[in-house]
């Protein structure tokens, strides 16, 4: 492989869509669920706040396809939101992991 520049590597880069995607639910969960995330663990609560900025970005659910009310994403896109909530808080992060296994 000397002399090869990383293109094989490419395969595994972010798309643009699932660039944006991913920094556009890092700026919702660090602006609206990370502030929370102390509070429901100490006191072992649902986090309705997360549910609710989520709910609000239609982000909760991304892989319901369009036909149903959905965004329709793949399945990288609902790991990168799930991923995207569990860097501020793992409890939260439940949410668009539950609502894919349902």
């Amino acid at each position: 492989m000397a002399g090869n520049s990383g293109a094989d590597f490419d395969l595994y880069r972010l798309g643009e869509e699932h660039v944006m995607l991913r920094e556009s639910v890092r700026a919702l969960a660090e602006a609206k669920i990370a502030p929370f995330a102390a509070a429901v663990d100490e006191e072992g609560r649902f986090p309705q706040e997360a549910l609710e900025a989520l709910r609000g970005a239609d982000l909760h659910a991304v892989h319901v396809p369009e036909e149903y009310g959905g965004a329709g994403a793949d399945a990288l896109a609902t790991v990168l939101v799930i991923e995207e909530v569990a860097r501020v808080c793992a409890s939260s992060s439940l949410i668009p992991a539950v609502n894919k296994l349902g």
